[in-house]
């Protein structure tokens, strides 16, 4: 049986928010019809599909293969809210975004919207990885493919669906296997280097969550690929830090460029600079600026 879940605020557009998922190209592990998102999710080393819509009120989500238990739907619960982004503070946001007049005309525009989470730590740094120095489209498209040759597959109503891989799936993996795929060699290496040190628990990324920006950033630059960028969206795209700002993003640059200043190019710690400005809210005004440059405004 669905059930119903809501912004505390009453805020969410949910097509502007689930809209990533459709714009680049499959996402493999992250379905979205325009209608209906799905993804699958593991608990107790089981699989379940777990699908949104939405509904009077709010959101309906519900879970297959049918289930009573509460440690699911609770589960379940969680990463509809992080797929949503349903516990940023949308409402304080936009009481802010008065006193600057781009950010109060783009949340006119974009009411509702969003940025949405990665469900686990380990997706959004791979995530990360893949879309290194490329365009999203193809970093769309190696992804997707590196879901369906490892992520496990689950039946539900005729119709296949691939979690995202674990760790443990991937530490077994050769990088000639991911060439295959169209990574790059280096990316390749990290990923696998990734998942083996996690598996060699040399490295707890759920604790992470837990941990100031700053150690964070020392315990994951540490690895090979990773850099300040990949941080940055780990913390804005992962754990969903009010603070969080990728300054840099090349995309990031340009949307503040574009709307801050006329499109003139500012070094990375300029910028930086600048977005302090917008304290705990620069993380919800870089993807207001992104979506804005995104569509058109």
């Amino acid at each position: 049986m669905p059930k119903t879940i809501a912004a505390a605020d009453r805020l969410l557009s949910f097509p502007l928010t689930l809209r990533r998922y459709q714009v680049y190209g499959e996402d493999a592990a992250n379905y979205f019809d325009g209608k209906l998102f799905r993804k699958v999710f593991t608990l107790a080393d089981k699989h379940f599909l777990l699908s949104l819509r939405e509904a009077n009120g709010g959101v309906a989500f519900n879970v297959q293969p049918a289930t009573r238990s509460q440690a699911v739907w609770q589960t379940a619960e969680h990463i509809a809210r992080q797929i949503l982004g349903l516990d940023f503070p949308l409402a304080a946001f936009y009481q802010f975004a008065q006193r600057d007049p781009i950010l109060r005309d783009l949340t006119q525009k974009f009411h509702g919207f969003r940025p949405t989470l990665a469900t686990t730590p380990f997706e959004s740094i791979v995530t990360s990885i893949t879309a290194q120095q490329i365009n999203l489209q193809f970093a769309f498209k190696v992804r997707s493919r590196l879901v369906r040759r490892y992520g496990k597959r689950i039946v539900v109503d005729g119709q296949v669906y691939f979690a995202f891989p674990t760790p443990e799936q991937l530490a077994r993996v050769k990088v000639s296997s991911l060439r295959q795929l169209q990574f790059t060699e280096k990316k390749s290496e990290y990923i696998i280097a990734l998942a083996k040190t996690i598996l060699a628990g040399e490295l707890d990324l759920h604790a992470l969550a837990h941990q100031p920006d700053a150690e964070i950033t020392e315990q994951l630059t540490a690895l090979r690929g990773i850099g300040r960028w990949t941080v940055d969206w780990f913390l804005a795209r992962h754990l969903g830090r009010g603070h969080a700002f990728p300054a840099g993003d090349l995309g990031v640059r340009k949307a503040v460029q574009h709307f801050y200043f006329n499109g003139k190019e500012k070094r990375e710690d300029e910028l930086r600079a600048f977005a302090r400005r917008w304290g705990e809210f620069a993380n919800l005004a870089t993807h207001y600026l992104l979506t804005g440059v995104a569509l058109g405004a």
